[in-house]
């Protein structure tokens, strides 16, 4: 039987790695619809005129009119491929300048390890550098939306605290959304401080909520937004009711936190299982190098090598995706 050559086993990998990886990716996107559509089934779309998320599943998003080019769509794709948000506060500056340098040098690795080292093809290699690139720009958008996400849910209970004390003295929702705005820091207040500029122009205060709900992409902004515009319409007391709405996500977020802490011990587990081939691998070679040695200089020693990275990879990637959606 002919033996598989390097690039075949690389496919054969990739290939392994995409169908392990897709059911969990393709649950947790069926975990994301559900909730969108209870939401949307408690806000009535058709005699609103504008649902959480419109039947195409992109967010709500204010145009004031603007057409939409193509040269818009190919930077939202590009965005998407990226997992870049405009939106996001804190979304320029630092954050694009630490993204594009992880990416170049995850780039720089993956075309050395496809090329000088694993000794593929050309078009290998622009593949490894491709998928490095993303891949490292991906990772710092994606910490930096959850870093951002956490800022958001700490603070809104104080946001609604600021909201429920404007109601009860009398003022209505949209002046306590601007002290909002105005007293809190970021991420929450330049949130709500966008909603008051949607407010002055003549946009109307659901549309306002609900593009807030969208561009934060928390279920608990849009608990936020049910419950105002359900008030509005139907009446009764709106500040007991946000301030049960309060209550709850602090009893949310304090199980999540609870949750977090009992699952140091299988994180922990899975850095110490991660960094136990390094260390076992740094003794071997200070005891004796050329043992090692085939690793990097022999082709089945370089197959070997970039098998076993793969693979504990996968693992680290797939016990982190394990446990954040126990989490979630």
């Amino acid at each position: 039987m002919d033996t598989l050559e390097p690039l075949d086993l690389l496919l054969l990998g990739f290939v392994a790695t995409l169908l392990a990886a897709v059911p969990l990716l393709v649950s947790a996107r069926n975990r994301r619809q559900r909730l969108n559509r209870r939401i949307a089934d408690l806000h009535d779309a058709g005699s609103r005129g504008l649902p959480a998320r419109p039947a195409t599943g992109q967010p709500v998003r204010i145009t004031l009119g603007q057409q939409d080019g193509r040269l818009r769509r190919v930077r939202r794709a590009v965005c998407r491929v990226f997992g870049y948000d405009p939106r996001m506060p804190g979304a320029r500056g630092p954050l694009l300048v630490r993204a594009a340098a992880t990416g170049a040098a995850a780039a720089a690795f993956g075309a050395w390890a496809a090329g000088p080292f694993g000794g593929l093809p050309a078009a290998a290699v622009l593949g490894a550098a491709a998928g490095g690139g993303v891949a490292g720009a991906r990772f710092v958008f994606t910490r930096a939306r959850r870093a951002v996400n956490d800022r958001l849910l700490d603070q809104f209970p104080d946001a609604i605290g600021l909201i429920v004390r404007a109601v009860r003295a009398g003022v209505p929702v949209t002046e306590g959304i601007r002290i909002v705005s105005a007293e809190l820091a970021a991420p929450v207040g330049p949130e709500f401080k966008r909603v008051v500029d949607e407010l002055a122009v003549g946009v109307d205060l659901e549309t306002a909520l609900w593009a807030l709900a969208a561009r934060t992409g928390l279920p608990e902004y849009r608990f936020f937004v049910v419950t105002v515009v359900l008030q509005r319409e139907t009446g009764g007391n709106l500040a007991e009711t946000l301030d049960n709405l309060a209550d709850m996500i602090r009893k949310r977020r304090a199980v999540r936190q609870r949750a977090h802490a009992l699952s140091a011990e299988a994180r922990t587990s899975s850095y110490v299982l991660a960094a136990l081939p390094f260390v076992s691998g740094a003794g071997l070679y200070v005891i004796n190098p050329d043992y090692l040695a085939r690793l990097f200089t022999d082709p089945q020693g370089k197959l070997l090598l970039a098998t076993a990275a793969a693979s504990l990879t996968l693992g680290l990637v797939t016990m982190r995706m394990l446990i954040r959606r126990a989490l979630s």
